[in-house]
C-alpha cells in the first residue's frame, strides 16, 4: 500500500480541474511502479478535494477524528 500525501493546487490555478489529471497520473503510476493499492487521507470539510478524489475512483473506506489538547 502507498499513501498520498501533501496534494495541493496554486490558488491561482484552482477551478481548472487539475486535481484530477495529476490524481489519476499519480495513482496510475503508483500502482504501476510501487504497490496495487493506494490511499489518502481528507478533510471532511474539504467538498472540492473530495469530489476530485471521487472522481478519479476513491472512495471512502473509514472516518478519523482528530483530538488537539
Amino acid at each position: 500500500m502507498a499513501q498520498v500525501q501533501g496534494v495541493w493546487v496554486p490558488p491561482d490555478r484552482r477551478g481548472e480541474r487539475l486535481s484530477e489529471a495529476g490524481m489519476a497520473a499519480v495513482v496510475a503510476a503508483t500502482r504501476r511502479d510501487v504497490a496495487p493499492v493506494v490511499s489518502l487521507y481528507a478533510n471532511s470539510y474539504n467538498t472540492r478535494a473530495l469530489a476530485a478524489y471521487r472522481a478519479v475512483g476513491f472512495r471512502r473506506v473509514g472516518t478519523y477524528a482528530t483530538v488537539l489538547f
